[in-house]
């Protein structure tokens, strides 16, 4: 990664001239969103599996930075901000949420002749620094940050293959695993002697526009993660057959016997990205209210909204998911929360945004 192009941006970012002025902004704000179509947001992170998942599981994300923004009037275009976030994305299918669902609790493994095991699970933690300039056009107004990020926390799991199981609850199958972690692992490898490292680092790119196109309509949009990379040096690493069948015939003719799990652990270099997060919403005003329709890609999947904004309040809804989602702008203050069930334990999608600005 090249921290010496990072650094750079961030000096020739820095470089500006203005009349001081004691007047200064700090914004604090929590962007948080999770959703899927696997289980209940809040039962998955407490992993309690006592409700079935849903016929169509396969995606799962939850996404949140929570940071504070500093501006002074010397400097009204540039904005420093210290952060932190935690992302965590699971890409799996249906019969793998199932066969979980029924082992934690207690149930055989028989819905299936065979279950088609897939799972890909990415959890990561950083803290990081960002830089931000606005530029402002006739009608356009862009914000580019670039942000440094120290990862904290990483796992990043593989698993595939087929199960199968009986009535006595005993599992067949033969399973192929992988994954590259900071401490806490699948096989609860204990890091003895600082066998790896725990620590890595990323850099980001996130743009952001707001243009009033005509009289009545309006564009915003913006783009997290437009660029990103995080690396972890040295990371600890596990790769691993999973052979239930514990005895096989060799090519010799010779009865033989294979361990229940074959494979490696070491350290490895490893760098992965996140998908981009991509929000895009239309503004018309007409006699006094104003129309809103957005798009957004998140988690490797797509979402759209249609509402209405009146005064200080904006409701929207996802037709498809049936998540309404509610704002308040307050003068100094934002709220944005969004829920698909009046219940947070049953809800398949939990979006909450704050937004708090104070001047002096």
């Amino acid at each position: 990664m090249n921290k010496q192009w990072f650094l750079g941006l961030s000096a020739s970012l820095l470089v500006s001239t203005g009349t001081m002025a004691n007047t200064h902004e700090v914004t604090i704000y929590l962007d948080s969103n999770s959703q899927t179509n696997i289980a209940p947001v809040l039962k998955i992170a407490r992993d309690e599996w006592d409700q079935r998942p849903e016929s169509d599981a396969s995606f799962g994300f939850s996404q949140s930075r929570f940071g504070v923004a500093y501006r002074h009037a010397a400097l009204t275009n540039w904005q420093l901000h210290t952060m932190q976030r935690i992302d965590y994305l699971i890409d799996t299918n249906a019969q793998t949420a199932l066969g979980y669902y029924q082992e934690q609790n207690d149930q055989p493994l028989t819905s299936y002749d065979s279950y088609d095991t897939r799972l890909a699970l990415t959890g990561a933690r950083s803290k990081g620094l960002g830089l931000a300039y606005q530029h402002h056009f006739d009608a356009l107004t862009v914000t580019v940050q670039a942000n440094y990020w120290q990862l904290n926390y990483l796992r990043d799991s593989q698993l595939s293959g087929a199960l199968s199981g009986s009535d006595n609850a005993q599992l067949r199958g033969a399973l192929q695993f992988s994954e590259y972690y900071s401490d806490n692992n699948f096989l609860k490898r204990p890091n003895t002697d600082d066998a790896w490292r725990t620590r890595g680092d990323g850099l980001s790119l996130d743009v952001h526009f707001d243009w009033q196109v005509t009289e009545h309509f309006a564009l915003s949009g913006q783009v997290i993660d437009l660029y990103n990379q995080f690396e972890l040096d040295q990371a600890g690493f596990t790769e691993a057959d999973i052979n239930t069948k514990g005895s096989f015939v060799d090519n010799a003719g010779f009865s033989s016997f294979r361990p229940l799990l074959k494979g490696r652990e070491t350290a490895q270099n490893h760098d992965f990205d996140l998908p981009s997060q991509v929000y895009l919403q239309g503004q018309y005003h007409f006699l006094g209210y104003r129309y809103l329709a957005s798009v957004r890609r998140q988690g490797g999947q797509h979402f759209a909204q249609l509402g209405m904004q009146l005064g200080d309040w904006r409701m929207m809804l996802d037709p498809i998911n049936l998540a309404p989602e509610l704002a308040y702008q307050g003068e100094t203050w934002l709220v944005t929360t969004a829920l698909d069930h009046l219940n947070p334990n049953k809800a398949l999608t939990l979006r909450l945004n704050l937004n708090w600005q104070l001047a002096w």
